[in-house]
């Protein structure tokens, strides 16, 4: 007997939507982001926030997909699945003054047995010096190019 198909994209259930929404709504200013919710079963990660191109945006009245793989929900505990839901609104940007919608990288890139090694605040102020140094050395630079 022939297996049945899973659809790869499907309508999130209302529970999930409001999942999502009650910790964005904890974790945020009070900012009018319209998202649209969609499941997929094929994605990897639980969760993942893509901005909707502006062309798709004004048609569909709405500014980010948040994409959820219904199935990983099962797996995760709840505080596993409310990190998961935070570190993907964190990339969300909104310039307040422009109302422009942008996502950004993470701030923390590194491996689990340096954070297991060190701990994450040092880990995090290691990272940040180097960005810290590199960014004065492209002002540096910058102001070169200004010296008559």
């Amino acid at each position: 007997m022939a297996k049945e198909a899973k659809e790869t994209y499907y309508e999130v259930d209302s529970s999930t939507e409001e999942l999502f929404l009650e910790v964005f709504n904890k974790k945020s200013l009070p900012v009018n982001v319209r998202f649209l919710f969609q499941g997929n079963s094929k994605q990897k990660q639980l969760i993942k926030v893509s901005k909707i191109p502006d062309q798709y945006a004004f048609s569909l009245g709405k500014e980010l997909l948040i994409s959820i793989n219904e199935d990983l929900l099962n797996v995760f505990d709840d505080e596993s699945i409310t990190i998961l839901i935070e570190q993907e609104i964190d990339k969300i940007n909104i310039n307040f003054e422009s109302g422009k919608i942008k996502l950004v990288g993470t701030d923390l890139n590194t491996f689990s047995s340096i954070v297991n090694k060190y701990g994450v605040e040092k880990v995090a102020r290691a990272n940040k010096v180097e960005e810290l140094y590199h960014e004065q050395k492209a002002d540096a630079k910058g102001d070169e190019e200004f010296i008559i």
